[in-house]
């Protein structure tokens, strides 16, 4: 009688270690893994016809040409020889693409896995020169052979244990990706080509004879001389990098809260000096001579951070160890920012367009505000500083200035 309680005991024992911790309700982004032939997209040819623009992204403004992004399929070709009348030419087509960065007659592209170098001294005549595979990680693959493509996204709410591995990924980061067989793939293991981030970010920078480009928590350096590019090493930044530019030999880094400076002395191995933390923004970080411009944008008016802060900072980095804010300026609802002829251009959306003066980089003054335009995105003309172009809620415009007036004129709008 005694050996059956103590069985019994001991079998009440080791059932009680796989109790239920209980469930939890959960309202989140689930992303289905959708897959196809790798080979058979990146042998799709580079040149299109012309094709609508449905949902535009990334512009890049040449001497007589201009460049706009199709988030997901590559990018259209504009003839602006005719700056009051820009003529649709033809479309570079790459797959599943939403950054890319221009480098005299380069496109450097992301394209799924892979970064692709195309020559465009012909523009209208697009040519491939050198793709390197697998940059953004290697493919995962499904049981028949084929490689993930996309992540199809829905909201979904679903019951989960406390403590699943489900629950855990969702707290951490909102959302879980799962593949064929409905089991989690680590976000944290999510090639950043694949993720659902803004797509109008500067997230390649090119110079120093290398490429260099962001992931969510890494910068992957690459050598690029020719047609020869090849991956070096990958840097771990942490999370939420937004912006890379390069300037006098330096690496300037945006990220969600702070900006941060590397050292290209050794453009191979790119070793950090400092960080100027700030709140938490996703907006853009520019350097300019001795400083650099950040503009902090609130939840209210369309940024991500909750502070309720919106303005304009100039941090000195003339002793880039140490970089020292200078000032603060509040602003309405700053976005994109150029500095051309001496003049710092601030979109602030549907709050209009800001000009300061920059002569002395570290000392501006507002010189002109516009309330009667929409201004997001800014961008000089290569070679006439008496041309400046800017997104609104109708497309790409095109303005000519006169910087004794301050008198802007309408040349003509890409509408999208």
């Amino acid at each position: 009688m005694k050996n059956l309680i103590l069985f019994t005991a001991i079998i009440l024992t080791f059932t009680s270690c796989f109790k239920s911790k209980g469930e939890i309700e959960m309202t989140y982004e689930k992303a289905i893994a959708v897959y196809g032939n790798l080979d058979e997209i990146r042998q799709r040819p580079i040149l299109l016809g012309k094709q609508a623009i449905e949902s535009p992204g990334k512009i890049f403004i040449g001497q007589d040409y201009i460049l706009i992004g199709e988030k997901g399929k590559g990018i259209h070709i504009f003839n602006n020889l005719d700056m009051t009348a820009p003529e649709r030419m033809s479309f570079i087509q790459i797959p599943f693409n939403k950054e890319f960065y221009v480098k005299g007659n380069m496109i450097y592209a992301e394209s799924l896995y892979d970064l692709m170098k195309i020559d465009i001294s012909d523009v209208y005549n697009p040519v491939l020169v050198s793709r390197v595979k697998n940059i953004f990680g290697n493919p995962y693959k499904n049981d028949q052979g084929e490689s993930l493509i996309r992540f199809d996204y829905v909201v979904s709410t679903d019951k989960f244990e406390l403590g699943s591995p489900e629950a855990k990924e969702i707290k951490k980061a909102g959302k879980i990706h799962v593949d064929y067989l409905e089991e989690i793939i680590p976000t944290s293991t999510v090639p950043s080509s694949f993720t659902s981030g803004r797509s109008t970010l500067n997230k390649i920078a090119v110079d120093y004879g290398h490429i260099y480009v962001l992931a969510d928590d890494e910068m992957h350096v690459l050598s690029n001389y020719y047609n020869n590019v090849s991956f070096v090493k990958s840097i771990n930044l942490g999370d939420g990098m937004e912006t890379v530019y390069t300037e006098n030999g330096r690496i300037f880094i945006g990220s969600e809260r702070a900006m941060h400076i590397f050292s290209a002395a050794n453009p191979a191995n790119p070793t950090r000096i400092s960080d100027y933390e700030h709140v938490k923004s996703c907006d853009p970080v520019l350097p300019y001579a001795n400083v650099a411009y950040l503009t902090l944008r609130s939840t209210t008016n369309g940024g991500c951070n909750n502070n309720g802060i919106d303005q304009l900072v100039v941090v000195d980095i003339t002793n880039e160890s140490n970089p020292q804010e200078i000032e603060s300026i509040p602003m309405d609802s700053p976005y994109g920012m150029a500095v051309v002829n001496q003049h710092l251009f601030v979109g602030q959306g549907s709050n209009g367009l800001t000009i300061f003066n920059a002569v002395f980089p570290n000392s501006i003054y507002q010189a002109v505000s516009y309330n009667n335009i929409v201004a997001y995105d800014i961008m000089r003309h290569p070679t006439d500083p008496n041309v400046i172009l800017m997104t609104s809620d109708n497309g790409l415009e095109q303005y000519s200035i006169d910087y004794n007036s301050f008198n802007l004129t309408p040349l003509s709008t890409i509408n999208y």
